[in-house]
C-alpha cells in the first residue's frame, strides 16, 4: 500500500486527520486534531498491520533554550583531557513560528509491509497530557516515562507513570527549553 493509499484509507475512518506540511524524512507523517483521536488511530493502525511501535517522543516550540544553568565557562572533566568546553550561547531564529506548545510524536511500523508512519499531536505546555499507548503497545511503557520525566508529558492511564532516567530530587524538565538547573547536592 502506497503513503497515499493508506493516508486516503485513514482519512475514510478518521476524517479530521491531516497529512503535515513538514513531513518525517520521507515518512507519511499525520497531525491529530485532538488527544481524544490517539487511541482509536493507534488501535485502527495496529489493526491495520502496523503492530509495532518504534518510538514515541516530544518536542518542544516554545522558542530558544533558556542557557541559565548550563556550563558557562571551561569545567574540569576527567573524561575530557581539555576539560568541558563552555556552551554556546542560545539565539532566537528570526522568523520561526515560536509557540507555547509539545508535538508529541509516535512511529508506528509494519513489519510484514516494511512501512512506517508518523503520528503528531500538539498539546499546551502547561496542560500537557496524552491518553497512554502502554495497553495497546508494550514498546510505550518506558518510552512514556522517559517523555514524561523529560518534557513533563502526563500519559493518563500508565500503570506507572514515574521518573525513569533523572534522580528524584531533580526539580523540572530537562529537555523542556524553559528548564533552568537548580543547584543540588552534587553540583559543586
Amino acid at each position: 500500500m502506497t503513503q497515499d493509499e493508506l493516508l486516503a484509507k485513514m482519512q475514510k475512518k478518521f476524517p479530521k486527520a491531516a497529512k503535515t506540511a513538514v513531513q518525517v524524512k520521507d515518512y507519511l507523517t499525520v497531525s491529530l486534531p485532538s488527544k481524544d483521536d490517539l487511541i482509536p488511530v493507534a488501535a485502527w493502525l495496529k489493526k491495520e498491520g502496523f503492530d509495532y511501535l518504534d518510538m514515541l517522543t516530544a518536542v518542544d516550540y516554545l522558542g530558544p533554550v533558556d542557557m541559565k544553568g548550563y556550563i558557562r565557562q571551561a569545567n574540569f572533566n576527567v573524561f575530557l583531557p581539555e576539560g568541558a568546553a563552555p556552551q554556546a550561547e542560545s539565539a532566537a531564529v528570526a522568523g520561526y513560528a515560536y509557540r507555547p506548545v509539545l508535538e508529541l510524536v509516535w512511529a508506528f511500523v509494519s513489519m510484514k509491509d516494511k512501512a512506517r508512519i508518523f503520528v503528531k499531536l500538539e498539546v499546551p505546555r502547561d496542560a500537557a497530557r496524552a491518553p497512554s499507548l502502554s495497553g495497546l503497545f508494550k514498546s510505550a511503557d518506558w518510552q512514556e516515562r522517559e517523555v514524561f520525566d523529560l518534557f513533563g508529558v502526563v500519559y493518563d492511564g500508565h500503570p506507572n507513570l514515574t521518573k525513569i532516567l533523572t534522580p528524584d530530587f531533580l526539580q523540572g524538565h530537562p529537555l523542556r527549553k524553559d528548564y533552568v538547573h537548580i543547584k543540588d547536592r552534587y553540583d559543586e
